[in-house]
């Protein structure tokens, strides 16, 4: 897909999921984090959503678990101009894509540092990550029919 500028605006951030299970952090354990990520499309209210997981893990037991959702109202004609009327698809840039992502792991951050701050999990910061791996092209999404 060409590169084309797309103008949006944050609408949303929920926080769908946060616990800490103290009982299944070992201090002498090695931590892991595992992290997750997925995109919605909404050509109704041309809304793109990020969602985005965290698990810190001891011995594969979650101790801290956070999963949230940024949504992102676009700008009808810049949402008009991902749809593709050959396939009947949306075809959402990959630079886009990304730049949400970002958006999101960093709002994913502020939240999990207020949550775990005065806490004896504090310490536990979520990392860079870089988005540019994870997303390698553009992403096709197919709207269901009503």
């Amino acid at each position: 897909m060409a590169s084309q500028q797309v103008t949006f605006n944050l609408k949303g951030i929920s926080t769908d999921e946060f616990a800490t299970i103290k009982e299944c952090y070992k201090e002498e354990e090695s931590v892991q984090i595992e992290t997750g990520y997925g995109f919605e499309v909404d050509p109704i209210s041309y809304t793109v959503a990020v969602r985005f997981s965290i698990l810190y893990k001891c011995n594969e037991s979650p101790f801290i678990v956070l999963k949230l959702t940024c949504a992102f109202d676009v700008e009808k004609e810049s949402f008009d101009g991902m749809f593709d009327s050959e396939s009947e698809k949306y075809i959402i840039p990959k630079g886009f894509l990304t730049h949400l992502t970002v958006l999101t792991i960093g709002t994913a951050r502020g939240v999990l540092h207020a949550k775990l701050e005065k806490t004896s999990f504090e310490k536990y910061i979520l990392p860079t990550l870089n988005v540019a791996d994870l997303i390698k092209q553009d992403m096709v999404f197919e709207i269901p029919k009503a």
